[in-house]
């Protein structure tokens, strides 16, 4: 391969390690956003899931109560209905009788502390009630939806006389066709809690459980645990010790609001809406020896005067994020082994191109340019001025070389510069280089010259230890010594060649030192 492709290839790893670093970084970049961008995502779901399974169960609870409610009114209508139709059509009774009866009947239905049975007729003219007969009421929303429907249950906010705040209300109706008469029963929605059934409510909000850790459980503003799965009963501070304190006082900040809530609230509007919002509340726990963090969502229900809970801890909460943190983490480590493998083949590929680059490819020794590169920064001291040692130059020539060439051929050519490589390359604490055709440089840290051309001596001995050939094999050799720094290794060489070239002037196969001369 030329020197001058070498040459481009010696650049190729710095480019491709800068490429394959780019690449990561851009890489690492992009997954960190995405991780923060899904990780936000993941988090608001897991969130608002959580969140869902406790708005969920604020809904079970009131649907509960509601049809409870619901079955108990209406057979307080159906009766009612029942009476006033026989009442009605009772050809024994006069008008005035008809009336007083119903009338009486209509005063003594209680329901719950303050609750009432009414009629209506399709006008919305009250003809029955307790206190108001005679008053048309259907300018109210759920007097028109009693009105519009035969068959109604309605929920809405009302204020009785001398009454501070507006209450949620309760009322079912039946048309009665024949007489115009709408029946109707309604009680405030507090009035009536004991008609709940705890058990199928607890069964219901038992599917509701969010998570392994997560469960929705009931609690009042004294911390009883209405419903739970283990500890109903008990109050919330034998759970979770102090911790309690602080969401009981929570949860009462949220009935201090819904109180204030309500006395701003006309008394004669009408809502669906959630009584109170979500809220959270976090504590810290240790079981075990262990500290967890759990995260709580509460709603307060008033009608009850209960608080909605459900508790999940953070780990489970953010396992979400962790499995995206750990497949991120995997990936950037997969990515990360991958590049680290790739620049170590790279830096494998570079040393064995270097090598090819540096190496003359018979004897396996340095080329000249490679000796240049290597030698010149020790034999200067501009850098690093105590770091200079006197160091000697041997060049070495075979002899008759063109001679061997012109007989034997090329082949034993390359085979007798091989057999000198070899004699060169046994000795590691010498820098060696092919120079030339036949020519080997050596450059030794050694400033004795007798020590180097003992040393000489013995390569040139050494050559027949691996001298397979039926040819004798002689070198020459010239020598010079330096022991100052900053000399020119052309100079040097120089000197060295000269001394050579005395050898080979005067009958070759022997050792000239440059100050011989």
């Amino acid at each position: 391969m030329p020197q001058s492709r070498f040459h481009h290839l010696k650049f190729l790893q710095p480019i491709l390690v800068l490429l394959l670093v780019g690449i990561a970084i851009i890489s690492l970049t992009f997954s960190i956003q995405s991780f923060q961008s899904v990780e936000k995502t993941i988090r608001s779901s897991s969130f608002q899931a959580f969140n869902n399974s406790i708005e969920a169960s604020y809904d079970i609870v009131d649907t509960a109560l509601n049809e409870s409610i619901k079955r108990y009114l209406r057979g307080i209508v159906t009766s009612s209905a029942k009476f006033i139709t026989q009442i009605q059509k009772s050809t024994t009774l006069t008008q005035e009788q008809k009336t007083a009866l119903i009338q009486d009947y209509i005063n003594s239905n209680k329901i719950g502390d303050t609750g009432y049975s009414y009629i209506l007729n399709s006008k919305g003219k009250l003809e029955y009630h307790p206190i108001f007969q005679g008053r048309n009421v259907s300018e109210y929303r759920h007097i028109q939806e009693q009105i519009d429907n035969d068959d109604h249950f309605v929920e809405y906010l009302w204020t009785n006389p001398g009454e501070e705040k507006p209450r949620k209300k309760l009322a079912y109706s039946i048309y009665i066709e024949d007489l115009d008469f709408i029946v109707s029963a309604s009680a405030y929605k507090d009035e009536l809690l004991h008609f709940i059934n705890k058990a199928i409510l607890k069964n219901k909000l038992n599917k509701y459980q969010y998570g392994d850790t997560g469960y929705v459980y009931v609690i009042n503003l004294a911390g009883e645990l209405i419903l739970h799965p283990s500890y109903e009963g008990e109050n919330i501070r034998s759970l979770i010790g102090e911790n309690a304190d602080g969401l009981l006082h929570k949860i009462q900040q949220s009935a201090n609001r819904y109180s204030l809530q309500m006395n701003l609230v006309n008394g004669m509007s009408e809502t669906t809406a959630h009584a109170a919002n979500v809220e959270d509340y976090t504590y810290q726990i240790t079981l075990d020896g262990s500290t967890y963090q759990k995260d709580v969502l509460y709603i307060y229900y008033p009608y009850l005067d209960w608080a909605i809970v459900s508790g999940i801890s953070r780990d489970e909460l953010n396992r979400p994020t962790n499995t995206l943190l750990y497949s991120l983490s995997g990936l950037l480590f997969s990515l990360v082994s991958i590049i680290c493998i790739l620049l170590v083949f790279l830096n494998q590929r570079h040393k064995k191109l270097t090598h090819v680059l540096n190496r003359d490819y018979l004897t396996g020794l340095l080329n000249r340019r490679a000796f240049h590169d290597m030698v010149s920064p020790l034999i200067s001291n501009q850098h690093h001025p105590t770091s200079f040692s006197p160091y000697s130059i041997i060049l070495l020539d075979i002899d008759f070389f063109k001679h061997i060439n012109d007989a034997y051929g090329h082949i034993v050519g390359d085979k007798i510069i091989t057999i000198v490589g070899k004699a060169i390359s046994q000795y590691p604490n010498i820098l060696a280089a092919r120079y030339g055709g036949e020519e080997f440089i050596i450059f030794i840290s050694e400033a004795n010259p007798k020590r180097v051309i003992e040393f000489t001596e013995k390569v040139r001995q050494q050559i027949d230890k691996y001298n397979t050939l039926h040819e004798t094999i002689t070198l020459s050799a010239g020598i010079t010594t330096i022991n100052k720094p900053n000399v020119l290794l052309d100079d040097v060489i120089e000197q060295a060649d000269k001394a050579l070239y005395h050898s080979k002037d005067t009958g070759r196969d022997k050792i000239t030192h440059y100050r011989e001369l």
